[in-house]
């Protein structure tokens, strides 16, 4: 009886430790394609190229900082989401060109939720940063800031600038992929995702439960 107890969290443990090393094998290999667009990025003389390579790689960089979180973690079920953004807004600042993104803070209550969430989580923070970097401030840079915070059983994520809000006008050459990109992140999130009418920039809402909740309605349309 001992004997098969013993096994069984020895291969309990086993288990966890080749769970901690594919994931770290995975972000590593995931943050080498995140590298690598962003030299290729910055080698291109097309705006619209350059452009869509960083998307691309911060889109990666997303995925590849919850696979580092997990690695570090002692819960390979959860993921911290305070930290996970923290490490992805900095990958953000150091990917930006001059400090485009120098005022971009973060202010995140310490919350857990599973990694498939945190990966929609953190591709929608890509997206509406990216998004305000690229429309919000036409003259030059401003503060981006993020924010989650837990209101009893729901998260609510934000997004805000003190830009040119809805009086800005869209870059012609965006495909809407961004919207497309956030709208499936939601949905995935079950979230609802709305403008703040009071912002005097745009600020972007988005509140979900921590666990899945029969899908709400979105009325978000983004410049992206």
């Amino acid at each position: 009886m001992h004997a098969s107890r013993d096994r069984f969290a020895a291969l309990a443990a086993e288990r966890e430790v080749l769970l901690r090393e594919v994931n770290h094998r995975v972000g590593n290999s995931l943050q080498i394609i995140a590298s690598l667009l962003h030299l290729q990025a910055n080698s291109s003389a097309q705006e619209d190229v350059k452009a869509a390579l960083t998307n691309a790689m911060g889109r990666v960089a997303a995925v590849a900082q919850v696979h580092r979180r997990l690695y570090t973690s002692h819960d390979l079920k959860s993921v911290l989401l305070n930290l996970y953004l923290d490490a992805l807004l900095e990958d953000l600042r150091r990917s930006a060109e001059g400090n485009r993104m120098s005022r971009l803070t973060l202010k995140a209550d310490s919350i857990e939720i599973d990694p498939d969430r945190a990966v929609a989580i953190g591709i929608i923070v890509n997206e509406l940063v990216m998004n305000a970097v690229k429309y919000a401030y036409p003259d030059g840079a401003g503060p981006i800031h993020v924010e989650l915070a837990a209101e009893g059983e729901d998260l609510v994520l934000s997004i805000a600038d003190d830009g040119v809000g809805l009086n800005g006008k869209s870059d012609p050459r965006s495909t809407g992929m961004g919207q497309r990109i956030v709208t499936a992140m939601a949905s995935k999130l079950e979230a609802s995702v709305d403008r703040d009418p009071a912002h005097a920039g745009t600020r972007i809402v988005l509140r979900f439960r921590r666990v899945n909740k029969p899908a709400a309605k979105s009325n978000f349309a983004s410049a992206n």
